[in-house]
């Protein structure tokens, strides 16, 4: 069973901010017993992240087990955990955006949709296509850093 996110989708988000969540997607959060309820919450880059709820877990035991005393520890926390929002998808596959979490990524009437492994990353299409094009030629030395 492949519960990793992956593809990429571009969606419309309606004037009730609502888009809906691209097939590929919601089979895997159906895969992980999340097709209902997500959390979203601040990303890094200028996106959201979007997680299952045992996703969303799992990353908050890994930022709790940082040390507190650590001014940027408390600082990421913060944001984290502060943006944080549970999202339900309705039964038509639709998911309701907050309004803090769409003016936090800058999104207008669509969101790109990228699936990256534990998590789904929901970006503004044009600041999708400069992160790709800055990001795509280092691929490479990227992967000396991943695979080390």
């Amino acid at each position: 069973m492949v519960s990793r996110f992956t593809g990429n989708y571009t969606h419309a988000l309606d004037a009730k901010n609502r888009v809906s969540v691209p097939r590929k997607i919601l089979d895997t959060l159906r895969k992980l017993d999340a097709a209902t309820e997500v959390f979203v919450t601040a990303g890094l880059d200028g996106c959201l992240f979007l997680y299952d709820p045992a996703g969303f877990e799992k990353i908050g035991d890994e930022v709790d087990a940082r040390p507190m005393g650590e001014e940027s520890v408390r600082d990421f926390a913060r944001n984290f955990y502060a943006s944080a929002q549970p999202c339900s998808i309705d039964r038509s596959g639709r998911l309701l955006l907050p309004d803090a979490l769409k003016r936090e990524a800058g999104l207008g009437d669509k969101v790109v949709f990228a699936g990256v492994g534990r998590r789904v990353e929901l970006w503004e299409p044009k600041a999708w296509e400069q992160r790709r094009a800055k990001t795509r030629p280092e691929f490479e030395a990227h992967a000396k850093d991943v695979f080390r």
